[in-house]
């Protein structure tokens, strides 16, 4: 089982003790962001984990620690985890250091993050959380105001907009014809969770309009190839969707879940790994 332990200590007149409102928030706001990003990663868009209190401490910083449990009897959810707990790890700390929005940390994802933060520059001296064995993250004041910032900033970049080539990957929501008679598919960008509107040509129409509309309406995996239209740095506003696969379900293909290796470096830490992989000693 993979433990996340959470330690908060306060700041105020004679005591180290955190408030309930930042004590509970903070929290909260810890476990939404696992189930965010589980959310984004999952090929269906559910959560599997349940993240149960297992474990408390009363010595300052005050400390919780959380399991996870699968939802559903008897489901292996140790690969699921791992990468959850990756994926926050890397995302928070590439909060701390600049301005990015890491993979997978949808709109809400980053709002739980930047009040995390915040509680930090405001009525809390410290939280620390330690993600199931990865090293710990300790959120310092000093530390917490510059990620603050980075968050805000990643929820409302101020870059002029943009287009390229490319793809999305996402969950089908609905389809429609416009008022000029175009055919609209619209698909949930599982990166960061935004709905976006895609106009269908070419293979991505005749493909479409092959399926039933009922299997549009349910929820299926699809990727879309064509011109995607930004309206700021990494935000898609539309696409031109002109080709379209439709993503076996996940009995059928290897998700994640089943690519992650834990032992793919051997226990050597990347940039060691990638140094002896360029010196030829592996």
């Amino acid at each position: 089982m993979r433990i996340v332990r959470i330690k908060i200590r306060g700041r105020g007149i004679d005591t180290d003790a955190p408030s309930a409102d930042d004590f509970l928030g903070q929290i909260r706001d810890y476990i939404d962001i696992l189930m965010g990003i589980e959310k984004a990663i999952a090929e269906d868009g559910q959560n599997a984990i349940d993240w149960r209190a297992v474990d408390a401490g009363k010595s300052s910083p005050l400390t919780i620690a959380f399991g996870a449990f699968p939802r559903q009897y008897a489901v292996n959810i140790d690969r699921r985890t791992d990468a959850v707990l990756h994926r926050t790890a890397d995302g928070l700390v590439a909060l701390q250091e600049r301005v990015e929005r890491p993979p997978f940390f949808t709109d809400d994802v980053l709002h739980f993050v930047k009040r995390t933060f915040e509680r930090v520059t405001n009525g809390l001296d410290l939280t620390e959380i330690e993600l199931g064995g990865l090293p710990p993250l300790t959120i310092t004041p000093a530390i917490a105001r510059q990620a603050a910032n980075n968050a805000r900033v990643a929820l409302t970049p101020l870059d002029r907009p943009y287009r390229e080539l490319g793809s999305i990957d996402g969950l089908t929501q609905a389809a429609e014809t416009d008022g000029f008679g175009r055919k609209l598919l619209y698909v949930k960008n599982r990166l960061n969770g935004d709905s976006v509107k895609c106009i269908l040509s070419g293979q991505a129409l005749d493909i479409v309009q092959e399926h039933r509309i009922a299997d549009v309406y349910r929820p299926i995996r699809v990727r879309l190839f064509g011109t995607i239209h930004y309206r700021s740095l990494g935000r898609i506003f539309q696409m031109e969707g002109t080709a379209v696969e439709w993503v076996p379900p996940r009995s059928g293909l290897p998700s994640i879940d089943d690519i992650l290796d834990e032992t793919f470096t051997g226990g050597l830490r990347s940039e060691e790994y990638l140094d002896r992989l360029r010196d030829g000693q592996l």
